[in-house]
């Protein structure tokens, strides 16, 4: 008899820890009501913070270095950024504005750069590190040919 209340006790303790963080009926990992006959799945915990994100910087950096929030960023062959004012930095996006210049808006953008958006996303794990991988630019200034474009990827290691 004793046998029995404890493997009762044990069968409730188990679907109360399952049901945590579910709302009423909802299965943990799909957000779906279970089928009768079914048991509930485990309930897989995440970390609540997601680690640091980096951009493979080219400024001032030949072989790039792991950069977090940088004040100055090449964006690619033809653009750069400087003075950068970040108001948002990961885990899946960072958004800043700051000076435009590049190759493409010589000569004029040398003397007076461009107040430009750039956003930086497409994340992804290099080594366990996690990097920006895709840029786009936006701002009230001449776009540049295509072939110039102010989208694209980043470098990563």
């Amino acid at each position: 008899m004793r046998r029995i209340l404890i493997a009762a006790v044990v069968a409730a303790l188990s679907a109360t820890v399952a049901a945590c963080g579910q709302s009423a009926g909802e299965s943990a990992s799909t957000g779906t009501t279970p089928t009768a006959g079914t048991t509930p799945e485990a309930v897989v915990a995440t970390s609540p913070t997601a680690s640091p994100v980096y951009v493979r910087n080219l400024y001032g950096a030949e072989q790039g270095r792991d950069d977090s929030s940088p004040e100055n960023l090449v964006l690619s062959e033809f653009s750069s950024m400087n003075g950068i004012t970040w108001t948002s930095w990961g885990p899946d996006q960072a958004v800043g504005t700051g000076a435009l210049s590049g190759s493409w808006c010589l000569p004029g953008c040398t003397e007076k750069p461009y107040e430009a958006t750039v956003t930086l996303s497409g994340v992804t794990t290099v080594r366990g590190t996690r990097y920006f991988t895709q840029f786009a630019v936006d701002g009230d200034f001449p776009k540049p040919d295509p072939a110039d474009t102010l989208a694209g990827s980043l470098p990563t290691p």
